[in-house]
């Protein structure tokens, strides 16, 4: 079809040059803008009112009509529970050694190894006590290589700065690679 022959359906009485101005205007986009608005504020109340416990519209009051209220404890349940709560905390850090290492023989006897770490904030704390405490400390290891505390450290550094460098830096030398050889057809019809 050539295109001085093309008719659009609608007779072509609409057809502007330019572009098209109708589907975008500034009352559409303000109307939906405040639509938008109430819309957040009315689901802002609604939670709210969800969530206090105003009678009939609040969650508590349908989960206390559906579930009943919950029985006060009895003195002698209320006692068992803090008995409960006051052997589960062990009273001194040895006590809660003393735990952990029945608990760690129990779970490797139970459980083969490697397992998940039993309480990873506690043993980062001890991890970070440690490397805090030796980054504090000075002192010689048994390998001969002393150490001093960091911030003592710090301050030799900015007061001294960096040593000279004798020698220009040569990265250590690796081994070359070994040169592969094909495998025979014996050993590739495996």
């Amino acid at each position: 079809m050539a295109e001085d022959q093309f008719v659009p359906q609608s007779g072509g009485l609409q057809v502007r040059e330019g572009h098209e101005e109708s589907d975008l205007s500034v009352k559409g986009i303000v109307t939906f803008l405040i639509c938008l608005a109430l819309g957040g504020a009315l689901t802002f109340v609604a939670a709210k009112i969800m969530l206090k416990d105003w009678p009939v519209l609040g969650l508590s009051f349908w989960e206390a009509k559906l579930f009943g209220e919950p029985r006060p404890l009895t003195p002698a349940e209320q006692q068992l529970r803090n008995e409960r709560t006051i052997a589960a905390a062990p009273a001194t850090p040895a006590e809660a050694q003393d735990t952990r290492a029945e608990e760690e023989e129990h779970l490797s006897r139970t459980f083969v190894p490697p397992r998940l770490q039993y309480d990873d904030t506690l043993e980062m704390q001890t991890f970070r006590g440690d490397e805090d405490e030796w980054l504090k400390s000075s002192g010689k290891t048994p390998a001969g290589n002393i150490h001093i505390p960091i911030e003592q450290a710090k301050d030799m550094l900015v007061k001294q700065g960096l040593g000279k460098i004798s020698e220009p830096f040569e990265p250590p030398t690796l081994p070359t690679a070994v040169p592969m050889v094909p495998a025979s057809a014996a050993q590739r019809t495996r």
